[in-house]
């Protein structure tokens, strides 16, 4: 079924099931469980819909890459 990102965590993954199955499973969960994307991801990998694949997992934006400066230890 292809690899993914998740587009704000950074983590890569796999799909184990149709994209309905994945949906309808996220959205029968309760508010409180679905507010966190942490939570949902990991409900998701012990439900076996999608498989995290460790590796080179980023939490940088691509796109913003070239606006974030090092923290060179300056005060502001």
């Amino acid at each position: 079924m292809g690899e993914y990102y998740l587009k704000y965590g950074g983590a890569r993954f796999a799909r184990n099931a149709p994209q309905e199955k994945i949906n309808s499973f996220v959205n029968s969960l309760p508010e409180e469980e679905r507010s966190s994307l942490y939570n949902v991801v990991n409900l998701l990998e012990q439900e076996g819909l999608i498989t995290l694949i460790p590796g080179d997992s980023t939490t940088v934006d691509q796109d913003m890459e070239e606006l974030l400066v090092p923290n060179a230890g300056d005060d502001f």
